[in-house]
């Protein structure tokens, strides 16, 4: 609790490190040696890791929820790197969609006769295979492909609608892509989000 009230009130929040994975615990300090690493003027990094920031949410209690109300930047920080499905919330964009944690974005393929795609993009194969065991598990029909420097994991049109059927953010999502695109795509795609 005392480390959680010292990040809390003088600590670094990096909210685009925890997005991209990198869990750092810094305080800011006159005598940074003191509480842990120091790696600038004023600035000790006192723990790394997702485990830190999980503790750093245990500690918390029910402190949380007042924390939650006042939408503490801080606070939020901590939910980004202990909270999977409020990540990929965060990450999410109007042309993405959230399945199981997984933050994938929508687009529409032209080739024969025009699909629309989920895709989900990283440079690591090993993560590409993760995100697609994690589809998988849920009955849907991932594909991989490699394009230029990324691994794409991709679920195709028939799996979309099924996953639009079931949850209606999706749906929503969905729906406002395609009617983005039908009014302000190319000629083509307004073509297949009219059609689909």
């Amino acid at each position: 609790m005392p480390l959680l009230t010292m990040w809390l009130g003088d600590g670094d929040a990096r909210r685009g490190s925890v997005l991209r994975g990198k869990y750092e615990l810094m305080i800011t300090s006159k005598e940074p040696w003191r509480l842990g690493t120091k790696i600038g003027k004023y600035t000790a990094l006192v723990a790394t890791g997702k485990e830190a920031f999980v503790k750093l949410r245990e500690a918390a209690g029910d402190y949380g929820k007042l924390l939650d109300l006042l939408k503490a930047h801080k606070w939020i920080g901590i939910k980004l790197a202990t909270d999977d499905n409020f990540k990929a919330a965060a990450k999410q964009n109007k042309n993405s969609i959230t399945v199981e944690g997984v933050v994938m974005y929508l687009r529409l393929v032209s080739g024969r006769g025009g699909s629309l795609l989920a895709e989900h993009y990283t440079r690591d194969v090993g993560k590409a295979l993760e995100v697609a065991d994690k589809l998988k598990a849920t009955g849907l029909r991932p594909n991989i492909v490699r394009s230029n420097a990324n691994y794409v994991v991709y679920i195709a049109t028939t799996d979309l609608m099924r996953l639009a059927e079931q949850d209606e953010t999706i749906r929503k999502a969905i729906a406002l892509y395609l009617t983005e695109k039908a009014k302000n795509g190319t000629p083509r795609q307004r073509e297949i989000a009219k059609r689909s």
